[in-house]
């Protein structure tokens, strides 16, 4: 079983939509933890709700790009619409594997890992509460710091999702 992370995000009904994704990757994968919900700022298309984000750890024993097709059917389930008007638009659900432990390179159209875990803190602080100390594949720095860095950087840096608003 390889180690795995999934980042996932809402901003349709997030409240309701985020515990069901995060329900349907345990139906689908053997889900090991799940990080806070932080609220986020849209990136690429601010004219939309912000995201409730976060990450889940996960083993699995198939390859990257059989887990990264589960992903997109569970949004698929969930109603995510793919808008090519909007292709960073408002969604139900979105999920996308972002880092295995050790792997980097090209999996058809899957980076691994994700591009999005050095550069936006959307992705990388949920990630790093699960794996502060590991270290990024090819950067080599621990993943906490790579989410420091990535919030600083933040317009709005990811605040965590109040216990009211996750009701």
């Amino acid at each position: 079983m390889t180690r795995m992370f999934v980042s996932l995000g809402s901003n349709v009904r997030p409240e309701a939509n985020v515990p069901c994704a995060v329900d349907e990757l345990r139906r689908a994968f053997h889900v090991v933890a799940v990080s806070r919900a932080y609220r986020t700022a849209p990136v690429g298309d601010a004219d939309q709700p912000d995201f409730w984000n976060l990450a889940a750890e996960i083993e699995s024993a198939l390859p990257p790009g059989q887990v990264q097709a589960q992903l997109r059917e569970i949004e698929d389930r969930l109603g995510r619409v793919r808008d090519p008007r909007r292709p960073f638009g408002p969604r139900t659900a979105d999920l996308d594997l972002v880092l295995v432990e050790g792997v980097s390179g090209r999996f058809g159209a899957l980076e691994l890992p994700s591009p999005l875990l050095e550069r936006e803190a959307f992705v990388a602080v949920p990630v790093a509460e699960l794996a502060p100390d590991m270290p990024h594949p090819v950067l080599g720095a621990p993943l906490a710091d790579l989410a420091r860095e990535a919030s600083a950087r933040a317009s709005r840096p990811p605040q965590p999702v109040g216990p009211a608003e996750a009701r």
